[in-house]
């Protein structure tokens, strides 16, 4: 980008956003960001603003991943399955099959969100009223 265009509000905030993590991330000291958010604020290019950050360190954009794969989603649900058969045969064993009855709503679960979480096929084309 040009440093010579014009700093909208938005591009303000999200300097002040950048300054602030890097604040809470110990490499600012208090004066500088009081001194730099303040420049921030009254910033009227581009170039004005890249001056205040130009020394810090780029921050990383979150991204839009879950924080666990689908492989390591699969593995617990193994895992949950196991675990949940190995206490209904603890129970069958101990005579208290009916005191687990409740582990079964657990194996349900378990398997449908193992299978994408859907029962049925969804239906295509446009859905029709009745009469």
């Amino acid at each position: 980008m040009d440093d010579a265009l014009r700093a909208a509000d938005r591009d303000r905030d999200d300097v002040a956003a950048i300054l602030r993590e890097q604040y809470a991330q110990g490499r600012l000291t208090m004066e500088e960001y009081d001194e730099r958010s303040t420049a921030a604020a009254s910033a009227k290019t581009m170039g004005d603003l890249r001056v205040l950050t130009a020394d810090l360190p780029a921050t990383p954009e979150p991204s839009g991943a879950p924080a666990w794969s689908r492989g390591r989603m699969r593995w617990i649900a193994v895992a949950g399955v196991l675990a949940t058969v190995a206490l209904l045969v603890g129970a069958a064993f101990a005579g208290h099959f009916l005191l687990a009855f409740p582990t079964w709503l657990v194996v349900l679960i378990i398997v449908r969100h193992a299978h994408g979480g859907r029962r049925f096929p969804q239906a295509r084309g446009p859905r029709t009223g009745r009469g």
